[in-house]
């Protein structure tokens, strides 16, 4: 962590004139959104130079300036006179917020990268990229209900038409399910907004936390509004888990993300669906906290579904994104873990297993994707027969990163893992990380498939495969984070438990 903060002070003090440049000439209430601002101007940017040359060499710099001010406009090193909030009291950055940005940051530039050999070169796929890149860091700032739905759907919006340019006849199809199932999704969470909003009379989530807590303090002759705040949380839970690709609301995951253009997979896996995640958190530990009894319960069966039906699911699929797309919705299975543990060590463990998770999943899903552009196929199982001897350099990256999502002492998911686990015994609920343990080593059964093809088969020809560059270097950096944060994870779980502190002041 220290080493982390040191890189940070050293840019700012290096860009400190472009610090005070921004501060003098943008107004307050805009500072902590500029990152989000910048990124909706490049879009813009990105779609009329599209008309004319490729716009991807913009779409890099609108991410990386939004990155650069992230940190230099931190909060905490910013004058006094500059809060945490933007917009009024719309949208924060705290420790919570800003770690799940630079997740948002960190895919979208990995995105990009993977992109120049499919869609990267024309302007409305950038514009539609950056647009929902900015609405996703606008999603895990929000602290106002009403903001966080029209943040959600700037990001979500984007993804639909991006999925059904996908380059296979099935990406419409795909991206209806996607549509349709999203589009129910926002009903519930509207429909949650308009019970919240008539019992409490507001949507911020401070005041509507301090409403709930008298009422629950005082319940004599308040039943019908604790019964319909009760019902909000539910319909909180439900349209987000449709929109993370959790129980009851999978469905949509695997057509869409098997149909999909791998970038736009890669995106939907380990950003858009983190989005989702903290925007949960934010509404259960905030607004909902005092009702942790209700919704712990909930979210604990809800997460044994998920891995279940994930894993179970994905054992039996022969084509390998479908496959890695059941495997995301059983690591949602386990991330709810600790959101359902509710204490300091589960929301600190959910934020690093989704780190890790958007990591993972993002470098697996552009490795398989640039391995179905070069073969110009859908890649299944027997594809990856030989594939050390065609392609040793991707067939290694490949068995990294399954055994890290598998869990093994490999790479960081063992510890995203065995953090998730460990939360849940603190709390009490050591079934819950048994069924867990359980369900990580059933998803052994289509993991080390994988390295047995690859591995241990011999390929129906010698022909060499030559991956594109652009997304061997994407997934290589991926691979050495995973690597890295198997030896250090504190690198990232000290920020991860600096966030879930926002929680419990």
């Amino acid at each position: 962590m220290m080493q982390l903060d040191l890189i940070a002070s050293f840019l700012r003090s290096v860009f400190s004139g472009l610090t005070d440049a921004i501060l003098a000439f943008v107004p307050d209430g805009w500072i902590m959104s500029l990152p989000a601002i910048t990124l909706v101007l490049f879009a813009i940017l990105a779609l009329v130079i599209g008309l004319r040359y490729n716009p991807l060499g913009v779409s890099f710099v609108g991410v990386v300036l939004a990155t650069l001010e992230m940190v230099l406009l931190n909060p905490e090193t910013i004058p006094e006179t500059m809060p945490g909030y933007s917009f009024g009291t719309l949208f924060v950055r705290n420790a919570f917020s800003d770690i799940f940005i630079y997740i948002v940051l960190v895919v979208a530039f990995l995105v990009l990268m993977s992109s120049s050999v499919w869609g990267g070169d024309k302007g409305t796929y950038n514009f539609l990229l950056l647009i929902s890149f900015a609405g996703a860091l606008w999603v895990v700032m929000a602290t106002d209900l009403v903001a966080l739905f029209i943040a959600w759907e700037l990001m979500s919006t984007p993804t639909y038409v991006l999925v059904a340019l996908g380059p296979h006849r099935e990406a419409v199809d795909g991206a209806l399910k996607y549509f349709v199932m999203g589009l129910l999704a926002t009903a519930l969470m509207l429909l949650g907004i308009a019970l919240t909003l008539g019992v409490t009379g507001s949507t911020d989530l401070q005041a509507i936390r301090i409403y709930i807590t008298n009422l629950w303090a005082t319940p004599v002759g308040s039943e019908s509004s604790a019964y319909t705040l009760l019902l909000a949380m539910v319909l909180f839970i439900v349209s987000f888990g449709f929109k993370v690709g959790i129980f009851p609301g999978w469905q949509w995951v695997p057509d869409a993300y098997a149909s999909a253009d791998g970038s736009v997979t890669a995106y939907l896996a380990g950003g858009s669906k983190k989005t989702g995640v903290s925007a949960l958190m934010r509404i259960l530990m905030i607004a909902f906290f005092v009702a942790k009894t209700e919704w712990a319960p909930l979210i604990a069966g809800v997460a044994i579904l998920t891995m279940v039906i994930g894993n179970v699911l994905a054992l039996a699929q022969k084509d390998i994104m479908r496959m890695l797309a059941y495997s995301s919705i059983a690591m949602m299975g386990y991330l709810f873990i600790g959101i359902a543990a509710g204490n300091e060590i589960g929301m600190a463990s959910a934020v690093f297993f989704a780190f890790a998770h958007s990591i993972m999943k993002t470098a697996a899903f552009i490795l398989v994707w640039a391995m179905s552009l070069t073969l110009a196929r859908r890649i299944t199982y027997d594809d990856l027969a030989g594939l050390s001897k065609k392609a040793p350099m991707a067939s290694a990256m490949l068995a990294i990163l399954m055994l890290s999502l598998a869990g093994l002492p490999v790479g960081v998911g063992f510890w995203s893992k065995l953090v998730v686990f460990q939360s849940a015994i603190v709390a009490g609920m050591w079934w819950l990380a048994l069924v867990g343990l359980l369900n990580s080593v059933f998803s052994l059964g289509y993991y080390l498939r994988v390295l047995k093809y690859s591995y241990m088969l011999d390929p129906a020809n010698d022909t060499k495969l030559c991956m594109p560059r652009s997304s061997m270097l994407s997934a290589g950096i991926c691979v050495f984070v995973v690597l890295l944060l198997f030896i250090l994870p504190n690198l990232v779980l000290d920020y991860a438990f600096q966030a879930a502190q926002t929680f419990y002041p």
